[in-house]
C-alpha cells in the first residue's frame, strides 16, 4: 500500500472529515535479535497538525512464528518518547498484539495529552491508560514509529507489523 501525501489546502484547519495521513508503505519485521527494532515509522509533516486537533494512532502486530517461552513486546514512539507499550509476553504462534493512541493538542503549550490501549489475543482489554504529556511542536516534523523487540534471538521468533495507520481530525 502507497503512501499518500496531502496538499496543504486537504490538510487545512477546516477538514469535515478526519483523514488518514500516513500509512508507510513498507512495514517490517522483527526476527532473530534482542535489539528493539524499527518496524513502522510515519512523519507527520510540519504544520500539518494543529489546535485544537485529534490525533489516532492504531498499530497491529502478528506473530507468526515463535520459540518456545520466548517473550515479545511492542511500542509506540513521537521522537523518542515512548506513548505505549504492549509489555513483554510469552508469544505464541499467530498471536496478535496492538496499541491504540487517541490523543489532543493543547493550544497553550503544544503538549499532546492523550490514552492508549494495549492489548494482545486471549488477553483482557487492557485498562486504558492516562499519557504523560508530551511536547509536540507544530511548526517541525513528527516522528512517530513502532518498535518491537524478542526476549531471545531465535530464527523462529518472527514479528511482523500488519497495520500502523494515524488518523487527524480537527476538534472545531
Amino acid at each position: 500500500m502507497a503512501c499518500r501525501r496531502f496538499a496543504r489546502h486537504e490538510l487545512g484547519e477546516h477538514m469535515a472529515k478526519p483523514s488518514i495521513i500516513r500509512v508507510p508503505s513498507a512495514l517490517a519485521s522483527v526476527t532473530n535479535t534482542t535489539a528493539e527494532t524499527t518496524l513502522g515509522t510515519v512523519t507527520l509533516p510540519a504544520y500539518s497538525v494543529k489546535y485544537p486537533h485529534r490525533i489516532r494512532i492504531q498499530a497491529i502486530c502478528e506473530t507468526p512464528s515463535t520459540n518456545s517461552t520466548d517473550t515479545s513486546a511492542l511500542k509506540l514512539k513521537l521522537g523518542s518518547t515512548v506513548l505505549s507499550t504492549v509489555t513483554a509476553f510469552d508469544a505464541a504462534n499467530n498471536d496478535v498484539c496492538f496499541i491504540t493512541f487517541e490523543g489532543q493538542i493543547d493550544s497553550a503549550n503544544e503538549l499532546l495529552h492523550g490514552v492508549a490501549f494495549d492489548g494482545r489475543t486471549g488477553q483482557s482489554l487492557a485498562v486504558p491508560e492516562l499519557s504523560a504529556d508530551v511536547a509536540f511542536d507544530t511548526d517541525a516534523a513528527a516522528v512517530l514509529t513502532v518498535t518491537g523487540q524478542w526476549s531471545v534471538a531465535s530464527a523462529d521468533n518472527v514479528a511482523t507489523l500488519k497495520v500502523f495507520a494515524v488518523e487527524l481530525q480537527p476538534l472545531d
